[in-house]
């Protein structure tokens, strides 16, 4: 016979009373009325169990349906099978604007990933096209789950499962395509486009970070509270001139300072440790010099022989502005803007971005990286093609300079691919080749942004004077 855990002791505790009788051995009354407190407890346990049980079957038995009769009709009115192929057939403007991809870059992407999102079971289970639609229509709008629950007819704790892993697959399948390795002749290339676009020699990127908005995560406090007065993840990147980010770094706390969080991160430490192969100093026969190949930022990050700030203060004991000092902070502006560009256009187009977003600690860290990797890939996949059938990144999409060096909004030029070879190639030949490149690092920071200065002086666009307060403009020599 089978015995229940409270029939057991029940069977036991009689075994017990007949043994004691029978050997002359008995129990205190203190260890009979512990042993009846157990068995009561048991008995109590046992019985509130089988009322859940009972009250479980119950519930099961009066569902009203085993499937939502909203989600039954997916494939009749859910998005993926009614709205979506009706935008790719007769208007790929809004379907861009709903998947924030093109039919094109949608297929490109789905043969990648569709590998990993396929699923078998024994009902039909959601294509991973469907998946993928999902997840960038999350990315695109930031609506809530429920909100994609309506529009798609999946429910809202299958959304959540698939835009987890969905945003995952994403980094993986796209990270070793969108990011190059990082070698010497990759920093000679960044270099070229930063001086033929910005006009600021050897940048080879722009430094800034990004606080991305959630709401504050379970058991976490006040961790990831900002300065802003919200919950933030920041995103650490360097950018290059053309908006594409090159090196990011995701999962600092909103509390940290910029600079802190550059020094504490991967990226940080391989810069500080002269690591990232930089190529050597290059000549310039203007100023008869040596210059490093930097990295410029705002006044957040610390002063470094390949790092480069703004002055803090350009005004000297007197109070009268030192113009040569707000010459070098308009250069390294007009340079460092691209990455605060890069951050407003990622927003735009990804607007789960822009708004507070519910979300896990570790889906958070999914949708920026996602977001991230699917914006290198449209400025990748569009480079190659004239700016005003770009999609992603049209003109007047982001800030740039009118030809005569005023800002203006509204208008992005095109980039000149001969003079970008040209700069690139007049790079090799003006570095020192040293037997001990270690010899660089002796040089101050101070040393190298005054050189700079130097050589904006003697090499100037041809508006700077006209916008920089009055400044003495050098004479050229006879």
């Amino acid at each position: 016979m089978k015995f229940t855990r409270s029939l057991k002791l029940v069977k036991y505790y009689v075994l017990l009373q007949k043994l004691s009788h029978r050997t002359g051995r008995y129990l205190m009354p203190s260890e009979w009325d512990k042993l009846k407190t157990v068995l009561l407890f048991c008995l109590h346990k046992e019985k509130n169990q089988r009322l859940r049980q009972i009250l479980l079957n119950n519930a099961l038995k009066s569902r009203r349906w085993h499937v939502r009769p909203m989600l039954q009709d997916r494939e009749l009115f859910g998005a993926w099978f009614s709205l979506i192929p009706t935008l790719r057939e007769y208007d790929q403007d809004e379907y861009f604007n709903f998947l924030r991809m093109t039919p094109e870059s949608f297929d490109w992407l789905l043969e990648r990933v569709s590998g990993v999102l396929a699923k078998k079971s024994n009902r039909k289970s959601i294509s991973p096209g469907e998946r993928l639609a999902v997840t960038l229509r999350y990315l695109a709008s930031g609506d809530s789950h429920v909100s994609l629950s309506y529009l798609f007819r999946i429910g809202k704790q299958t959304i959540s499962k698939i835009v987890t892993e969905t945003t995952a697959v994403i980094w993986y399948a796209l990270k070793p395509v969108v990011f190059e390795p990082i070698t010497r002749d990759f920093w000679r290339q960044k270099a070229a486009e930063f001086e033929c676009m910005w006009q600021f020699p050897n940048c080879v990127g722009a430094l800034d970070g990004k606080h991305c908005v959630f709401q504050k995560f379970p058991t976490r406090g006040s961790e990831f509270y900002n300065y802003k007065g919200s919950h933030s993840v920041v995103l650490l990147a360097l950018c290059d001139a053309k908006y594409k980010f090159i090196i990011v770094d995701i999962g600092a706390r909103g509390r940290e300072h910029d600079g802190g969080v550059f020094s504490s991160s991967d990226f940080g430490k391989l810069f500080i440790s002269h690591r990232l192969q930089f190529p050597h100093f290059t000549y310039r026969e203007s100023i008869d010099d040596t210059l490093p190949y930097v990295i410029v930022g705002d006044g957040a990050f610390p002063l470094h022989q390949h790092l480069m700030k703004p002055f803090d203060k350009p005004i000297d004991a007197m109070g009268n502005f030192k113009s040569e000092e707000i010459l070098f902070n308009y250069r390294l502006s007009r340079a460092r803007r691209v990455v605060e560009n890069a951050f407003g256009i990622l927003a735009a187009r990804f607007r789960i971005l822009r708004h507070t977003t519910i979300a896990s600690e570790t889906l958070a860290q999914n949708i920026i990286l996602s977001t991230v990797a699917l914006h290198n890939l449209h400025l990748q996949r569009e480079d190659s093609i004239p700016p005003k059938q770009r999609v992603y990144s049209p003109p007047g999409f982001a800030d740039t300079f009118k030809g005569n060096g005023f800002f203006k909004k509204g208008r992005w030029r095109y980039e000149n691919k001969k003079a970008e070879e040209d700069f690139y190639a007049q790079l090799a030949d003006q570095e020192i080749n040293r037997p001990n490149p270690t010899e660089d690092d002796d040089i101050a920071p101070i040393l190298i942004r005054e050189k700079f200065l130097k050589l904006f002086i003697h090499e100037p666009v041809p508006w700077q004077w006209r916008i920089i307060p009055p400044i003495e403009e050098p004479t050229s020599p006879t």
